[in-house]
């Protein structure tokens, strides 16, 4: 994977989970968790996270079947874009999880 694909895959993951979570806010929050809406922002955020990388890590096997009998030496760039966007997704909502949480303590 080449410099810039790295670059380019970490900003777009970035851009990507941000502004999920800016459009997070703007979204009817249940009664149930008004208390906290970060987590319920947190809860949508992960839900979208799994569905993206579920369906792209099924995608990876179909495009790349020799993965499925080593997964060590065997890979491509598309699976691993696939763990840079999650090790972002990690950094990002950790992020957004404790600036939520300041927020709701002010």
């Amino acid at each position: 994977m080449d410099v810039h694909s790295v670059f380019l895959t970490t900003g777009g993951s970035v851009l990507l989970f941000r502004l999920l979570n800016s459009g997070l806010n703007r979204l009817y929050i249940p009664e149930s968790a008004r208390r906290n809406p970060w987590k319920w922002r947190n809860i949508l955020t992960s839900f979208f996270h799994s569905l993206l990388t579920g369906m792209w890590s099924v995608l990876c096997f179909y495009l790349h079947p020799q993965m499925a009998e080593d997964l060590i030496s065997t890979h491509s760039v598309f699976s691993h874009a696939l763990v840079s966007v999650s090790i972002e997704y990690m950094g990002v909502t950790k992020h957004l999880a404790d600036s939520w949480k300041d927020d709701e303590s002010t």
